[in-house]
C-alpha cells in the first residue's frame, strides 16, 4: 500500500508528514454518513507524524511511504481483532471466577478491553 505525504517540516533530520487527504474518504460523497469518513474526521490530528529526513526533500514537497502488506495485516489485527478478542477474553475469566455474578463478567471484559487498547497505543508509538 502507497500513500502520498506532504513535508510541513524539517527539523534536526527530522521530517514531519502531513497525509494528503485529496483521496479516499476526504473525497467521497457520502463521508458525512458513512461511518468510515466520521471516524477520519474524528481522528484527523493524527494525520501528521515524523520520520528521519531523506536527502533532497524540502518543505512543501510530497513524499511516497509504502508498507508492506504483512505489515497492513499486523497493524488491522492489532487494531481491529486484538480489542475483540480480550473482550472476550476478560468476560470468560470473569464467568470463570464469578459465574453468578454478571457484574464482574462485564468488569473482566472492559478491563480486557482498555488494557488491549492501551497496548495498542503503547505498541504503535
Amino acid at each position: 500500500m502507497k500513500e502520498q505525504f506532504e513535508v510541513i517540516e524539517i527539523d534536526n533530520e527530522i521530517m514531519t508528514l502531513k497525509v494528503n487527504q485529496t483521496g479516499g474518504c476526504h473525497s467521497c460523497e457520502a463521508s458525512s454518513g458513512c461511518g468510515t469518513g466520521i471516524l477520519a474526521n474524528y481522528f484527523n490530528q493524527y494525520s501528521v507524524f515524523n520520520k528521519p529526513y531523506q536527502n533532497g526533500v524540502s518543505v512543501g514537497d510530497f513524499v511516497t511511504l509504502e508498507i508492506s502488506s504483512s505489515e497492513l495485516f499486523l497493524r488491522a489485527f492489532m487494531l481491529y481483532i486484538a480489542p475483540i478478542l480480550t473482550l472476550f477474553l476478560g468476560a470468560a475469566i470473569g464467568m470463570a471466577f464469578f459465574p453468578q455474578q454478571e457484574f464482574w463478567h462485564i468488569l473482566f471484559s472492559g478491563i480486557g478491553l482498555i488494557v488491549m487498547l492501551f497496548s495498542c497505543r503503547w505498541f504503535f508509538k
